[in-house]
């Protein structure tokens, strides 16, 4: 009970976050520290294309599915129980990202940075669908690891923040997003993954 008491809290104080922060993105401020990161990162572009490109990995759909099918395998092959138990919160985390950023996005239609924009890319910027995708599946795969018993939590959270961490870093990198795009992403991620954590517990 505690758990889900505590993920609830932490599912709601990011989700009002990402909704907080949409709003601040109409302020002076917000904005200007927005282009001030996008000036800095810009003249940095060419050098460090190749890299942000591989950050970028596991946020794209062809490797947060296969990630998080990857985790549930590891988890029914492991230990007995309802296969459903992982596999329902991992789709959840996948899908419940994509359906959670695209409706934010129909409704907040925040325009994407210049280079994004030169590059034909004009679907609306916040939150980081790549972002929101991979930290939803990272932190519930993470959580669901953790308490399969399967792997220390010394280990897969420092990995899991890491890989979430460089897809956010890789979106601002290549100019397709502003910075406080990816923070909204991150927010919207925890939020799915707390979601997915409660019906885990439920499912147990």
């Amino acid at each position: 009970m505690n758990d889900t008491r505590a993920l609830a809290v932490a599912g709601a104080g990011a989700a009002l976050g990402m909704v907080a922060l949409a709003v601040a993105t109409q302020t002076r401020l917000v904005r200007r520290m927005d282009r001030a990161v996008e000036w800095r990162v810009r003249p940095l572009r060419p050098r460090i294309r190749r890299a942000a490109r591989i950050g970028t990995f596991a946020g794209e759909p062809y490797a947060h599915w296969p990630l998080g099918a990857a985790v549930a395998a590891t988890i029914i092959v492991c230990n007995d129980g309802s296969p459903w138990r992982a596999v329902i919160p991992m789709g959840s985390a996948s899908l419940g990202a994509i359906l959670v950023h695209h409706a934010v996005k129909a409704v907040y239609a925040r325009a994407r940075p210049r280079h994004a924009l030169l590059l034909g890319k004009t679907e609306p910027a916040y939150p980081s669908g790549h972002t929101a995708d991979a930290t939803a599946v990272l932190a519930t795969g993470a959580w669901l690891l953790v308490r399969e018993g399967l792997v220390p939590v010394a280990v897969v959270a420092p990995v899991a923040v890491a890989i979430g961490l460089a897809v956010g870093a890789s979106r601002v990198a290549l100019g397709w997003h502003w910075s406080s795009d990816v923070i909204g992403g991150w927010l919207t991620g925890i939020a799915v993954a707390s979601g997915c954590a409660i019906a885990y517990g439920q499912l147990r």
